[in-house]
């Protein structure tokens, strides 16, 4: 079990919900080597005589840490992997010497379906202690249940925040936050945006606890042991927010909520760097050939984009996008086409960055987990530059040809990673093109765009539609692949 708890005003640590289905955040302070302590659950299996130990979830971390530690005991252990978004985990025969462990989601499950599943459950299961929240919420006669009675004071920052009741929720759009102070602007709030799916509790915000100018929540790990209750810590970290916290946030003088551009400052949300990721500065080609930097560029505008006729190939072998192609005949029909930027968000993410290096000393710099085009063995691949090797050839989009498609490579030397902060934005477009950029303002100079893919989001071969792709940024094939765009170009 997950559980999130954030700092209030006076420094006290309050809990905001508990999952199950827990995921292990890359925007966390703790290296993974600092974040679990298996002391108590290694005593644990040890009193009770267990010899198989049986992990249910798609943690690799947790279930790495199991490993070890089942290696340490001199105990089998066995990882049944779930997908994020299953609801019902496999049947595994129980015995007196096997302990089982979850963390993913369990229809059949109490705690699974009633709090961790429904937010408000939880809230009210926790109201009347010293650690519960103010909410407002409609219950299953839809009349209004309002427990707050206190308007914190946080200064210019959010005081509450309007949050969606279950799971699968349009996280584009929330939850979103408000800025109050009367009475009166929360009756509004309430009246306009508490529903049967939505309720509104406090924001807890304490600037003596930020990390870097940015704000903390801590997750705590433990696993639950139901015939006993007996709750055993097996790890914790603190996670950031993606976003600086702004020194002049922007509210809605109607209805009072926070900018969406300032949101990520407030939330904890896994801001996806597979998307496009711009520098302030670096340049976007335009549809009609102008550039325009990141700061710039506005939802709506139209940028230069590429259509690859042969991302549906037939000789697609598996998810990560190999094809049995070089280049010449994958890039054959590519054409420029204009492309609609639908949404622009700012990040401040603590990620594993990586520089490439190639032959001719220049570099590319991107996240670890980035997908790009590269020919390796004579064949067109995707491969992460984090699994990208010496010889591979990094496939570019020459720029400076307005007119017709032209592609060079790069060839690459090495691949070195640090952890640092990528601060810039992540741009979303509407259809599965790249865009076009450059990273310095000399207009004469030739500039390069690379191909990149999201692969993650896309459930296999032939399985795959528009719906499994998450983000308007993302496309899904008909091969059963999602396509995502570039960062930017050397």
């Amino acid at each position: 079990m997950g559980s999130d708890f954030m700092y209030d005003k006076i420094g006290n640590l309050k809990p905001i919900e508990i999952n199950t289905n827990v995921g292990y955040s890359t925007n966390k302070i703790e290296d993974d080597s600092d974040v679990y302590d298996i002391t108590n659950l290694k005593e644990f299996i040890t009193s009770n005589g267990f010899l198989h130990l049986c992990y249910i979830g798609g943690n690799k971390a947790l279930s790495d840490v199991f490993s070890s530690m089942s290696a340490e005991l001199s105990i089998v252990y066995e990882y049944r992997y779930i997908r994020t978004d299953s609801i019902t985990i496999p049947y595994i025969e129980d015995n007196d010497t096997t302990l089982i462990i979850r963390s993913a989601y369990d229809t059949t499950a109490l705690v699974d379906d009633t709090y961790c599943r429904d937010k408000v459950h939880f809230m009210n299961l926790v109201k009347d202690s010293t650690f519960g929240s103010q909410f407002a919420y409609l219950d299953d006669s839809n009349m209004l249940v309002n427990n707050i009675t206190t308007i914190t004071d946080n200064g210019i920052h959010p005081n509450f925040i309007l949050k969606c009741r279950y799971p699968n929720y349009n996280k584009n759009l929330y939850p979103k936050l408000y800025k109050v102070s009367s009475q009166t602007e929360l009756d509004t709030i309430i009246a306009n945006n508490v529903t049967s799916d939505y309720f509104l509790m406090e924001y807890y915000f304490n600037d003596s606890k930020k990390h870097n100018n940015q704000i903390t929540k801590i997750r705590s790990l433990n696993v639950l042991y139901p015939p006993t209750l007996q709750s055993i810590t097996i790890g914790q970290y603190t996670d950031l927010t993606s976003q600086f916290i702004p020194t002049e946030p922007v509210y809605n003088t109607t209805s009072f909520e926070l900018d969406i551009m300032y949101r990520n400052a407030y939330i904890t949300e896994t801001a996806d760097l597979m998307q496009p990721k711009l520098l302030d500065t670096d340049q976007v080609q335009m549809a009609d050939g102008s550039w325009k930097t990141a700061l710039e560029l506005e939802v709506g505008d139209l940028v230069k984009s590429i259509t690859i006729p042969n991302i549906d190939n037939s000789n697609i072998l598996y998810e990560l996008g190999e094809y049995t192609l070089p280049i010449a005949d994958f890039m054959t029909g590519v054409v420029y086409t204009p492309n609609t930027i639908t949404h622009k968000k700012k990040v401040n993410k603590l990620t594993n960055y990586s520089t490439i290096t190639f032959t001719d000393n220049t570099i590319w710099e991107d996240t670890e987990n980035s997908f790009y085009l590269v020919e390796r063995n004579n064949s067109v691949i995707f491969s992460s530059i984090g699994n990208m090797v010496a010889g591979d050839l990094v496939i570019l989009i020459d720029s400076s040809n307005v007119s017709v498609v032209s592609t060079i490579t790069k060839e690459v030397t090495s691949v070195i990673t640090t952890s640092q902060i990528f601060s810039g934005w992540i741009i979303t477009v509407a259809d599965k093109h790249i865009f076009l950029t450059r990273t310095n303002d000399t207009t004469n100079s030739i500039s390069f765009a690379a191909i990149e893919h999201n692969y993650e989001f896309c459930t296999g071969p032939g399985s795959c539609t528009t719906n499994s792709c998450i983000g308007k940024g993302t496309v899904c094939t008909g091969a059963g692949y999602c396509w995502s765009y570039p960062r930017y170009c050397l």
